[in-house]
């Protein structure tokens, strides 16, 4: 359930020197809100975002052209409903290639991993075409992951690493060698993730924890899971804390420990306040 690009990154903060009635700035409000408000916001979010459009394009500029088509496609990813999600997918393609022909096609990187992300998504939500969400998202970030080596920036492979581990444990279901692979390639995230980004560790954190959870690795999942439960109770991200309360649920439920219930009774009570329905649903059938 990662979010991707971060909310509070370099860029999304120049947004403070727009015009206060800016609804590319409120839309950037609001989504930022959904993360502690709920669904509420989101559907906010994506109405202000859809009213900036006219202006936003207009306007040419690349660096708003930018942050509008990245809130989009983080707000349309979040509706986890299958024709936001093809959206989603449009918006944040288009975002890379606005970016390569704006700068370069290195400063597409982080941006290649909103487009990844949402395969990801669109596997879970609509698992008749999670074979091919996959397979596409794979073949994706085989691109983004060459390019990350490349430039050579710490956080830029260590987000590109993340996202082709959570790509390649779905792509493996149960096959040994390939949960091998992607674990590999999450432990190599987590050891370039850079300290200061507490939040992106700990989001990158969730797909780390299921990888060792498949692994059969529980108790290091454990202690990733919890980790990542700290960051996002500290940063008051609510949505992200009810996804490591779910997937402490699943670790602990493979440790054949009481507590699991308690885990997930704190997911499916936040989701529940937070009007994620998707979400709720699966929080409900952990431990089916």
């Amino acid at each position: 359930m990662s979010s991707g690009f971060g909310l509070d990154s370099p860029a999304v903060a120049h947004m403070g020197t727009a015009p206060a009635v800016d609804p590319l700035q409120a839309g950037w409000a609001a989504l930022r809100d959904f993360f502690r408000q709920g669904r509420g916001a989101l559907t906010r979010a994506i109405e202000l975002l859809q009213a900036a459009e006219a202006g936003v394009r207009r306007s040419g500029e690349p660096t708003r052209m930018t942050l509008w088509l990245l809130a989009l496609a983080t707000a349309l990813r979040y509706t986890r409903n299958p024709e936001s999600l093809d959206e989603a997918l449009e918006r944040a393609r288009e975002l890379v290639n606005l970016v390569a022909r704006a700068q370069d096609e290195a400063a597409t990187i982080p941006y290649r991993t909103v487009v990844e992300g949402i395969y990801c998504d669109h596997a879970d939500v609509v698992p008749a075409q999670a074979v091919a969400s996959v397979a596409a998202g794979l073949q994706y970030s085989d691109r983004t992951v060459r390019l990350a080596r490349r430039v050579g920036r710490d956080d830029w492979l260590a987000a590109a690493l993340a996202s082709r581990g959570d790509l390649m444990l779905r792509h493996a279901g149960t096959d040994r060698r390939g949960i091998r692979r992607a674990l590999t390639l999450h432990e190599e995230a987590r050891r370039r993730w850079p300290a200061r980004d507490r939040e992106g560790r700990a989001q990158a954190g969730l797909g780390y924890a299921a990888a060792l959870l498949a692994a059969g690795e529980a108790s290091k999942a454990e202690l990733v899971a919890r980790e990542s439960l700290a960051a996002f109770a500290g940063c008051g991200d609510r949505y992200h804390e009810a996804g490591a309360h779910l997937m402490l649920a699943r670790v602990l439920l493979a440790l054949q420990r009481d507590d699991a219930l308690d885990e997930q009774a704190a997911a499916a009570s936040l989701f529940k306040i937070l009007g994620c329905r998707w979400e709720l649903g699966q929080a409900e059938r952990v431990l089916a």
